[in-house]
């Protein structure tokens, strides 16, 4: 939504959001046009800034008889509470223009598409096309409201662009945009008469070559794909050929439908134009767009800082910077005590001269003290540091990656500092008790030469931490892995992994449950790689169905030690929990997790990205990343059948009702309780017939198991199964199966007798 403030010479207009809408605890783009016909202006565009929020500010020169339009990123976990939003422009101290904007919130599972056509209002009812357990929203956007910083693209979920010259979309929001897909985004490009502008500013992107337009008499291919009957035409078809991609509808010589994977993202082409309804019946147009973008919610692949504790922990334990210990500060004290009092006594007495006392008190308490300020001083060192620890996700197929950083600016004195931040965006760090902002509110300002928090003010000896998220540039690693069936029928990940980049130290490659360490890999360096992949069907892995939760990921990532004891390893071990961490979609329940698919994770303490600078002051820097590389693996040959076995089959938590919680190794349900899980295979093991699915459920011999139930597609509703506890084979499965292989299954602790599921896995077996 937008709003607009005027003193007849000078206006601004401000969008919050993409149409008003803002994703709860993410990045919100702020666009503010500036128009001024009277004299030239200097100052600053402000946001935020209450008594317990950061401000956030842009410098602003408007010289007259000119319009600029200016970007503010927002992170909105510090206002979410809120339904408006203040923006003000300042000279100085004087408020020259003032603005409140509403602000729309969507949570975490919700679906937001944004919308750039020359008919908008043509594609509203997307909003009937939502996840499974969330809503969907429709923005109205313009090109020109896009950010240019691919922070501010984390919000919207579909972009959709039809009938639209989109030859404006260059430079920064160009770059944006290519960033944005390649960690998760959607991109759909619409036909019909206006394809050729429609594709002119992406044409690199999308999987089509448009070499002209052409008329139809109807979408005969396209209904028996969906199967479902089409209205008569005619239709205007862009004329195109594939260039990069899969082709997924074609009639005759004309191609409908072409999909093409970027990243971890995808770009959808549709010949004809996006606004149309080509099906005769509502509910056929809502599932053909379900089978554009999928029934799924979007599930982040960003690692951020989750738990506030565990990062103030972390980013507190500096190598090679330690504070006395507890028995060393007693001993000190006692040391003092005794002489000050029985040991100068005895002395004093010794020699009878008692009445020194008066000299030799104050000496002792002069000389203790000078003794603990240059100790204390010794260990604060005189200069600031900088201790920087960040989490660096990069999707396949490209460079750049998504980075997390929690930094703790340590002062050896009570002072005020200014800090410069290139190419990144600051927050507070996460509460670590109620999830929103905590510590004192920043002041950060942007300007040409990038991000400063300014008169940050750390007291002695203290350690101020805040967040710094954004997009960089990073060293490349490749892989050459495939899965291959062995004759018993179990798949085994085998292949190379090459580090063309800076030493990856205690790399470890992690498939579902599965893990082979692969130490330090030097710049140019490869090793081998042959992991067996874990059934999940018998007792020594429990929960193997869903990605790794609690303390077995960090064993994964770190191995087993003593966390606690080990400075290095609890530094180490802290930030993992603060960036895996991540509360449950519908249960409310903490997880560690990294997604599915394949990942080689490793640590690097050599160009770590977004670097952070002491203004004019003398400062040292202590840095770590974490880096997590989604790498490819080549997918099972089509045609042949295969088992999917549980570890590569991930499980997300849709719903739940009543009493449930769920931990690592199983689940509680209250009497009457219910909680629903979406399984859904990895894209390189997706079957696209099912032909019997494989349950396992296990619980205590006194705890009544609970009620058990599918989704049926076919049906529309949910179907019980007349089964306990133990191994299930379920015939006849593919009625069950929903868009990429994924199964809805309900648990429901029958009346009277809550339940208790020590393991519960499943596993697919089908024609790929």
């Amino acid at each position: 939504m937008s709003a607009q403030a005027d003193d007849d010479e000078l206006k601004m207009q401000v969008t919050v959001g993409f149409d008003g809408y803002c994703r709860s605890g993410g990045w919100c783009p702020v666009y503010v046009v500036l128009s001024n016909e009277g004299v030239g202006v200097e100052g600053e565009l402000r946001a935020g800034g209450d008594a317990d929020s950061s401000l956030y500010a842009r410098r602003v020169v408007l010289p007259a008889h000119s319009r600029k339009a200016y970007f503010l990123y927002l992170p909105l976990d510090r206002i979410a509470s809120r339904s408006r939003l203040g923006v003000r422009l300042l000279a100085g101290d004087e408020v020259l223009l003032s603005e409140q904007v509403a602000v729309a919130w969507l949570e975490a599972g919700d679906r937001l598409y944004g919308v750039v056509s020359s008919r908008p209002s043509a594609l509203n009812f997307l909003s009937d096309v939502a996840p499974v357990g969330g809503e969907a929203s429709v923005a109205h956007l313009v090109l020109e409201s896009l950010p240019p910083d691919p922070v501010g693209w984390e919000g919207l979920d579909v972009l959709i662009l039809n009938d639209v010259d989109t030859a404006g979309l260059i430079g920064e929001q160009r770059r944006a945009l290519e960033t944005w897909l390649a960690h998760g985004g959607h991109l759909v490009v619409g036909g019909g008469t206006g394809a050729a502008r429609t594709v002119v500013g992406v044409a690199d992107l999308v999987p089509v070559a448009v070499e002209g337009t052409q008329s139809v008499r109807d979408l005969e291919a396209l209904g028996n794909w969906l199967g479902a009957p089409v209205s008569t035409g005619p239709y205007a078809l862009a004329d195109a050929v594939l260039r990069d991609g899969e082709e997924l509808v074609r009639q005759g010589d004309s191609m409908l439908l072409a999909h093409r994977a970027y990243g971890a993202g995808g770009v959808d082409f549709l010949a004809f134009d996006a606004g149309l309804k080509p099906f005769t019946r509502w509910d056929d147009n809502i599932r053909l767009w379900e089978s554009i973008v999928g029934t799924e919610a979007e599930i982040s692949r960003r690692l951020a800082v989750h738990n506030g504790y565990a990062a103030r922990e972390a980013v507190g334990a500096i190598p090679g910077f330690e504070f006395p210990s507890v028995l060393q500060i007693l001993a000190f004290m006692l040391v003092y005590v005794l002489l000050i009092g029985p040991v100068n006594y005895l002395l004093l007495r010794k020699f009878g001269r008692r009445e020194l006392a008066w000299l030799t008190i104050p000496v002792l308490v002069v000389g203790f003290s000078a003794c603990a300020y240059v100790t204390g001083f010794q260990l604060r060192g005189a200069k600031a540091i900088v201790h920087r620890l960040a989490a660096v996700y990069v999707p396949r197929g490209t460079r750049t990656g998504r980075v997390s950083e929690v930094v703790g600016l340590f002062s050896p004195r009570r002072t005020n500092y200014d800090l410069r931040i290139v190419d990144g965006e600051v927050r507070e760090i996460p509460d670590p008790y109620h999830g929103g902002p905590s510590g004192q509110p920043l002041h950060i300002t942007t300007d040409a030469e990038g991000v400063r928090v300014v008169d940050l003010r750390v007291d002695v000896g203290g350690i101020h931490p805040f967040v710094v998220e954004g997009y960089a540039d990073v060293s490349e690693v490749e892989a050459d892995l495939e899965l291959i069936e062995d004759a018993a029928g179990r798949l085994w990940l085998e292949g190379v992994v090459r580090n063309d980049g800076v030493l990856l130290n205690e790399a470890v490659l992690i498939a579902g449950d599965d893990a082979q360490r692969l130490g330090d890999l030097e710049p140019g360096g490869e090793v081998t790689v042959r992991l067996g992949l874990h059934d999940g069907g018998g007792t020594s892995k429990p929960w193997s169905s869903v990605s790794p939760y609690g303390h077995e990921l960090v064993e994964q990532i770190l191995g087993p030690g003593e966390y606690w004891n080990d400075r290095g390893l609890y530094r180490r071990y802290q930030f993992l929990q603060a960036i895996l961490t991540e509360e449950g979609v519908r249960s409310g329940m903490p997880r560690l997790s990294l997604g599915s698919g394949v990942r080689l994770v490793g640590w690097a303490e050599e160009g770590v990205p977004l670097p952070v600078e002491v203004v004019e002051r003398p400062f040292s820097t202590v840095a770590a990343a974490f880096c997590v590389y989604d790498l490819p693996v080549e997918e099972i040959e089509l045609g042949s059948t295969v088992t999917v076995p549980s570890g590569l089959i991930t499980r997300q938590v849709e719903g739940t009702v009543g009493g449930v919680e769920v931990w690592p190794e199983g689940l509680h349900l209250e009497s009457g309780a219910e909680v629903v899980f979406r399984f859904t295979p990895w894209p390189e093991v997706r079957v696209s017939q099912v032909e019997e699915l494989m349950l396992a459920l296990r619980g205590g011999q006194s705890s009544h198991p609970p009620a058990v139930f599918l989704w049926n597609v076919e049906s529309g509703d949910w179907e019980r199964l007349e089964v306990g506890w133990g191994h299930h084979s379920i015939p006849d499965a593919d009625v069950f199966a929903l868009p990429s292989s994924a199964f809805l299954l309900r648990l429901e602790a029958e009346t009277g007798w809550p339940a208790d599921v020590d393991h519960l896995a499943i596993t697919i077996k089908g024609r790929r």
